[in-house]
């Protein structure tokens, strides 16, 4: 990008604007450091310091050279309704991203980039995956500007009004750095880990068998990871609003922010481990269109957006509230299972419990980790009643409320056979009013949220077309 005076636009339509200069180096630093690690742990290499230095210095301008010809190849332009991003100096890759597709746009800075000023876009598009909606490096006071000018293209002008107007507010929650790692250390996997650790250890010294001190590494894992993942990729995490919908940020390391606008939430999930429901603590994540369901980066193929990673039950209220005006899962009459499925699941079928109200369908199931699923009924994508070999012994079947692949799984297991087939049938009929009012020209004033074009779209399946017997 190019510098401007003071006062003018930093970011303008044109042909063949580049990265920042420094992009190739944020982008590759980590392989020259696996190369140098490699390097160094070599036995054979490291008597012969005079070729592992020019192994390293081939490894460095080599990586160099491709990252220079990668970014002076990369070039983004602004056209009259797309984002145009063309790639690649031997496989040449072009991405139009619409803006009509854009669903929300974030300014992120991870760690070394942070170090340099720089930051990059993400941009969630409908229909496309994380790496899709990834434009990186600015310097940090040009991707802001981008953003708006992106969400202008996208939204429209009254959202550069709201952005001008916008007085920056007050978080709603700032979660504390002890609670997360209060919660991490007393969540299930760090407690199986460590658990299984100090087994292990006593008994290879109880019986002399040092050998299987190696097996701990994999158990270690599992206990650094999860307080890596969540003290440090959370850490800070703070929850506000603003004129786009609710934002979080988070990270110790690198900072990501996260906009979450209204109308596109899909489902809910909250999360309640034994121990956490103890102290009145839980965890909640969200389906968003175009989040959910990404594989890049690492991520789980579930894995959604994270609107809180431990809060009280207050907290937790408050911000299903946000979310959803008028939701109040204390007032929805649950359903509990039959008795009869205690012969499928001897402890857990007490806490097995659906129930709905004019706006969602909530299930419950799990003891040791209580999982409660909320579905927008505009947003089902389907409904479905499934029945294996012992449920029809038994007289059971469970129906699924489908939607789209995030961390929202919303299942009423082993429920009475009639009583499935008539949550089918009332489940789709909720979908499709909820349908037909939200698309209404007054659904705008009655519906707290507005359903996305592709919730709009579809339509519930009736029974007859998604029931089916496995």
């Amino acid at each position: 990008m190019t510098e401007h005076p003071p006062g003018q636009t930093a970011v303008v339509e044109q042909t063949g604007a580049r990265l920042h200069p420094l992009t190739p180096f944020v982008k590759g630093w980590g392989y020259f450091v696996v190369a140098a690690v490699a390097l160094v742990n070599n036995e054979g290499l490291r008597s012969n310091l005079t070729f592992a230095g020019i192994g390293l210095a081939a490894v460095l301008v080599g990586g160099s050279l491709l990252g220079a010809l990668s970014w002076y190849f990369t070039k983004w332009q602004l056209t009259d309704d797309a984002i145009r991003v063309d790639s690649g100096f031997l496989f040449r890759r072009t991405r139009i991203i619409r803006f009509d597709r854009i669903q929300a746009i974030d300014v992120a800075q991870p760690f070394v980039a942070r170090l340099f000023g720089m930051a990059e876009l993400r941009m969630d598009v409908a229909g496309g995956g994380k790496s899709d909606g990834k434009l990186s490096y600015f310097r940090y006071d040009e991707a802001v500007e981008l953003r708006t000018i992106l969400l202008v293209r996208a939204k429209g002008e009254r959202v550069a009004e709201q952005q001008e107007q916008q007085v920056e507010s007050a978080p709603l929650l700032v979660v504390p750095t002890t609670r997360l790692l209060g919660a991490t250390l007393l969540s299930s996997t760090v407690l199986g880990s460590a658990g299984a650790v100090i087994w292990l250890i006593v008994a290879t010294e109880w019986l002399d068998f040092h050998i299987g001190l190696f097996a701990a590494l994999p158990l270690l894992f599992g206990v650094v990871q999860p307080i890596w993942k969540q003290v440090v990729g959370n850490h800070g995490f703070t929850l506000s609003e603003s004129g786009h919908g609710l934002r979080t940020k988070r990270g110790l390391f690198d900072v990501q922010r996260q906009t979450i606008p209204p109308g596109r939430v899909q489902g809910l999930l909250i999360t309640e481990p034994l121990i956490w429901r103890l102290l009145g603590w839980a965890r909640v994540e969200l389906d968003i269109a175009g989040v959910a369901g990404n594989k890049e980066d690492g991520d789980d193929e579930r894995q959604g957006a994270q609107l809180l990673p431990v809060g009280d039950r207050g907290e937790v209220a408050g911000v299903l509230a946000r979310i959803l005006p008028g939701l109040d899962l204390a007032r929805i009459q649950m359903h509990v299972a039959p008795e009869r499925a205690k012969w499928l699941r001897p402890v857990g079928w007490r806490y097995l419990a659906y129930g709905a109200d004019d706006q969602v369908l909530v299930t419950v199931r799990g003891w040791v980790s209580r999982r409660t699923s909320i579905v927008l009924h505009h947003k089902t994508q389907s409904v479905r009643l499934e029945q294996g070999p012992l449920q029809r012994r038994l007289g059971l079947a469970n129906v699924h409320v489908d939607t789209p692949l995030g961390p929202t799984d919303a299942i009423a297991l082993h429920r009475d056979q009639l009583e499935a087939a008539q949550l089918v049938q009332a489940q789709a009929d909720r979908a499709r009013e909820a349908r037909r009012v939200a698309s209404a020209p007054t659904a705008v004033h009655t519906q707290p949220n507005p359903p996305s074009p592709e919730g709009s779209s579809s339509s519930a399946a009736s029974p007859a077309d998604d029931s089916s017997a496995t």
